[in-house]
């Protein structure tokens, strides 16, 4: 029967593209009765043509135990399929593992080379647990085989099982260094590569292994090898930090003299990280002239950053920004030729030049780096802000660049030659384009980088960069418009920082916020969830807190209630009628001190329009209301609102109605409320409070913050609860008893006892002796109780009363009456562990309690729940 192969199967897969489902359906079919074959070379043809098929997507579980079949076989060809096989589909929970495991071993000491070959390599992919630890002692015998092509595999194969089995590092690891000192190189890199990749996750084990390492990497000129050695050495030095002196001669001496990149990103990267470029041995550069180790490292990156290769100026610029962290005085001198990169189409390069550069800015390179990442977010397809165009003064041609503008220098000019803020003082919304503000091809996470790296580079050391704070306000008033990505909680936070921490620049900042509350179109169309709510909110706060650095205006209460104020968040709104309060009283005081009619006339109009924005800011909330606008309305509003919004709203419109009372008719005077309201929000000053203020604060002499206050609490996590007391005491009981239970249960934390002799919340009870002893027979209702000794029946006939004189007893039909029974004792759960001081009622067999008068009477309580009184 003629049987298709897999070459005949690929041909028949790229015939038939239009109708592959179908054909492949058909394959499966067909190889389904090949593998049940007697004839190998069938069933091994049908597991490669089944494996293929598996790499398509279609399952092949279900011929686990014919790849096992096949695996056996005797022919290295097809034995070689079933390991393929069973490379490609088997996993950690495939049944049939566990027939494999003879069958390797076998195949491990096999006098066949290619056999040992491809077990090992069929091991290393399908080893689990168990086979590990089965098979840990074949495979680690097989590393001294006489062919280094299978000493290399094993090696490679047992780093996988003692990843699975990590017992057998014990006797791994000095076979590994035996064999680093083997005569092929090919093994002596299989053995570098699994100490260095096992390094990773401990390197203490491996220190034993220093010694010969260090012997590699003065004799090896394999640069694979040494790449690999030097990395391990990175690993080893940072738990034994003696390491770095005695690997500095080795690195520099690879620094200087090797030529392959790799290798010298390596060294550097190590000397780095293992801080051998601290270590203070002098070397010579290439004219015989001592240098610092460091200075060589920084001098030779720049062979890396300028190579056009670009994987090497990514390595490279790596580097510079881990040599920036440890020595940034030698990495500045990259400054310049690094600064190029940020304009590098790939963003990769960018993003890793931006974090170099960030650390290397300075106060003379700042105003530059923010100059040129600013262009990076402005200089877009939709952003109709273009670089000024100088004229150069002794040609007179038109030039473009990054010259210094006048203001506060800033380059950057619209079509109409209208500056940013940063430049000017003048803000500039960016145009729409189609649908889209931003160009689809700008990056969010670059631009996000960019922004973070601004205020990072600004903000640093505590401003320690920043010569002009009015120009970092002004830049911080740019991202508003220009970062195209959710900064406003950012902004807002440095904004408000900056603003805060620096006196000089508040005026400034009342000015910027003026004008991002002035936007109408920002202003107009923020919501809730835009990021530039955060940045208006907090330009709001600014104008109201510090409205008293700059003459007052009447149009700031306009800004600060805006027809959008509803599409704020409630603690943005409080903070908005918060400012809008401020500024309405120091503009009172302001213009009271120039009153007239014409002043009068401002107020009362500045008070209606006022309580129109207020009613309309109300009614944005309350659509549904139809009330006509007034006082009342406005007040009956609040109750709807959030708790921080009615808070202020209710204070800000008392304070109008007091202002509205008292200007009611015109005087010659300011009325003194309009001079003395503002008072209320000037009485201290708001000052920055670092957050290690509490810790600089001395401690009084004497005083011991780590004393308890007061008497410590009784630990009371051990103690048993006590059930809760019987309803009513037992008859019988005397006041010394009592006081006698009072006396233990002082010190229970759970009694709460009273100042008064007797016990709270009992009650006036009559006298426990003058109480009559009625006896009844309660034997027949309670069959269970035991019978009683008839001996103390007839003894408590007898019974007297407390003052002498016998007991009536009442007549029976039946019988005589008898004394009550002793009661059983009240089952309670634990009362075995309950401590003592209890209710005395509460034991095992009742006693006997001695009356005033000297007789003896018998005391219990009723459990007879059915039986509640003793008549």
């Amino acid at each position: 029967m003629f049987e298709k192969s897999l070459t005949d199967l690929i041909q028949g897969l790229r015939a038939n593209k239009r109708n592959e489902s179908a054909y492949i359906q058909k394959s499966l079919e067909e190889i389904q009765s090949e593998v049940q074959s007697s004839d190998m070379y069938v069933k091994s043809a049908a597991v490669d043509k089944l494996n293929y098929l598996h790499m398509f997507g279609y399952d092949m579980n279900w011929a686990n135990f014919n790849v096992v079949e096949v695996m056996a076989a005797q022919r290295f060809g097809e034995k070689r399929s079933g390991y393929l096989a069973a490379a490609q589909s088997f996993h950690q929970e495939t049944d049939v593992l566990m027939l494999t495991t003879n069958l390797i071993r076998k195949d491990l000491a096999s006098a066949n080379d290619m056999e040992v070959a491809v077990a090992l390599d069929g091991l290393a992919q399908i080893a689990t647990p168990e086979l590990s630890m089965s098979l840990f002692d074949d495979v680690l015998a097989v590393i001294g085989h006489s062919r280094p092509y299978i000493r290399k595999k094993a090696f490679m194969c047992l780093h996988k099982m003692v990843l699975k089995y990590p017992e057998g590092l014990h006797a791994f690891v000095p076979r590994l260094k035996e064999h680093l000192d083997d005569p092929d190189p090919s093994v002596v890199s299989a053995a570098v590569t699994v100490v260095c990749e096992l390094a990773h996750t401990n390197p203490r084990n491996y220190m034993p292994l220093a010694p010969k390492l260090y012997h590699l990497l003065n004799t090896l000129s394999n640069n694979w090898i040494l790449i690999k050695i030097v990395k391990l050495f990175a690993s080893l030095a940072s738990i034994e930090p003696r390491l770095a002196k005695k690997i500095h001669g080795p690195l520099s001496q690879l620094i200087c003299t090797t030529t392959a990149m790799s290798l010298l990103y390596e060294c550097i990267h190590t000397a780095i990280v293992a801080d051998v470029i601290s270590v203070p041995v002098p070397i010579a550069d290439s004219i015989g002239r001592e240098i610092e180790f460091a200075e060589l490292c920084t001098r030779k990156l720049a062979l890396l950053y300028e190579t056009p290769d670009q994987n090497v100026r990514y390595v490279g610029l790596v580097a510079l920004a881990l040599m920036q962290q440890k020595r940034p005085d030698l990495a500045s001198m990259h400054f310049e030729p690094v600064l190029e990169f940020l304009d590098d189409p790939d963003q990769t390069i960018r993003t890793r030049a931006l974090e170099a550069v960030s650390g290397m800015v300075t106060r003379k390179t700042l105003t530059k780096t923010v100059k040129l990442l600013m262009s990076q977010l402005i200089l877009s397809n939709t952003i109709s802000l273009q670089p000024k165009r100088n004229t150069d003064p002794t040609t007179g041609a038109g030039r473009s660049g990054l010259e210094t503008a006048p203001g506060l220098d800033s380059p950057f000019v619209d079509s109409a030659g209208t500056t940013l803020a940063s430049a000017s003082g003048t803000i500039i919304t960016p145009r729409r384009t189609g649908t889209a503000l931003f160009d689809p091809a700008d990056n969010p996470e670059y631009r996000l980088y960019v922004v973070e790296t601004i205020i990072d580079m600004c903000s640093r050391n505590s401003y320690a960069n920043l010569s002009n704070f009015e120009w970092y306000v002004a830049t911080l008033v740019d991202l508003v418009y220009v970062a195209g990505v959710d900064v406003g909680k950012l902004v807002s936070a440095k904004l408000l920082d900056a603003t805060v921490r620096v006196r000089q620049v508040r005026e400034f900042a009342i000015r910027m916020a003026r004008k991002l509350l002035s936007d109408k179109q920002l202003v107009g169309h923020v919501s809730s969830s835009m990021s530039q709510s955060a940045v208006i909110a907090t330009a709001a706060y600014i104008l109201g807190e510090y409205c008293a650095l700059l003459p007052a205006d009447a149009n700031d209460i306009e800004l600060l209630l805006p027809e959008s104020l509803s599409r704020f968040t409630p603690d943005q709104q409080a903070v908005f009628v918060q400012a809008a309060t401020k500024v309405f009283t120091y503009w009172l005081q302001y213009i009271s001190e120039y009153w007239n009619a014409e002043i009068w006339e401002s107020v009362r109009s500045t008070l209606t329009s006022t309580l129109e924005r207020l009613s309309y800011f109300l009614y944005s909330k309350d659509t549904n209301s139809s009330t006509a606008n007034s006082h009342s309305t406005v007040e009956g509003i609040f109750a709807s609102l959030p708790l921080q919004v009615s808070s202020q709203l209710s204070r800000f419109v008392e304070i109008i109605k007091v202002v509205s009372m008292s200007t009611s008719n015109l005087g010659d005077e300011a009325p003194r409320v309009c001079h003395e309201l503002h008072f209320l929000f000037t009485a201290y000053d708001l000052n920055p409070v670092s957050a290690a203020a509490q810790g600089k604060v001395p401690v009084t002499e004497g005083l011991d913050l780590d004393s308890p206050i007061g008497d410590a609490i009784p630990d009371t996590t051990h103690l048993v609860i006590p059930p809760p007391s019987p309803p009513h005491k037992a008859f019988g009981a005397t006041a010394g008893s009592a006081g006698r239970g009072r006396h233990r249960s002082k010190d229970d934390p759970f009694y709460l006892g009273s100042n008064a002799d007797d016990v709270s919340g009992i009650g006036d009870l009559p006298d426990v002796d003058n109480i009559p002893v009625v006896a009844l027979d309660l034997g027949h209702i309670n069959p269970g109780q035991p019978k009683k000794d008839k001996k103390k029946k007839k003894k408590s006939k007898n019974i007297l009363e407390t003052d002498g004189r016998p007991r009536r007893h009442r007549k029976s039909k039946e019988r005589t009456p008898s004394p009550s029974p002793p009661r059983a004792p009240i089952e309670i759960a634990g009362d075995e562990d309950m401590p003592d001081g209890g209710n005395e009622t509460q034991q095992q067999e009742p006693k006997e309690a001695r009356s005033p008068s000297g007789n003896s009477t018998e005391t219990g309580t009723n459990h007879n729940a059915e039986n509640g009184s003793l008549g």
